[in-house]
């Protein structure tokens, strides 16, 4: 038995207690808090694992979605959507992760390792996740048509 989390010391807390020295106080931890009002609420760049899951569970906890929760996907455009949906065909992953189904990694052009935009629309409940590729193409048509900008040597 290990006792309380009182009872326990790190070798760093042993360490400064052998010496007499005190332990310098604990640095604040940030809290991150997600504005309600915006429709597209938070953005990540994640990878695809062999199994079509999204590395980053992130957004899914910024929607609020819990293990088990049931999941419709759509496509749109050339984005993929994921909703929640009561009585959708998949569901959150036990530890959180959302797994891309086949056909939509496919109609996407995703393989294992790809990485992708994810972004949340709170407004909506909805996960949105987009190739790299076609961001990479908007971007470059948005500087086409601003101008040349800066020029390069």
């Amino acid at each position: 038995m290990f006792g309380t989390e009182e009872d326990m010391m790190t070798a760093s807390q042993a360490a400064h207690a052998a010496t007499g020295l005190q332990m310098p106080p604990a640095l604040p931890l940030p809290v991150l808090h997600v504005r309600e009002d915006a429709d597209v609420g938070y953005w990540s760049v994640t990878t695809l694992d062999d199994s079509g899951r999204l590395a980053d569970r992130s957004p899914v906890r910024v929607l609020g979605w819990t293990a088990h929760q049931p999941l419709q996907v759509s496509m749109s455009g050339s984005a993929g959507w994921i909703v929640r949906a009561d009585g959708g065909p998949l569901a959150v992953g036990a530890r959180g992760h959302v797994r891309l189904p086949v056909d939509l990694r496919r109609r996407l052009g995703l393989t294992c390792g790809d990485r992708v935009l994810v972004t949340t629309r709170p407004g909506q409940g909805a996960l949105v996740v987009y190739p790299l590729p076609i961001v990479a193409r908007l971007l470059e048509s948005c500087e086409a048509s601003v101008g040349p900008g800066l020029q390069h040597a």
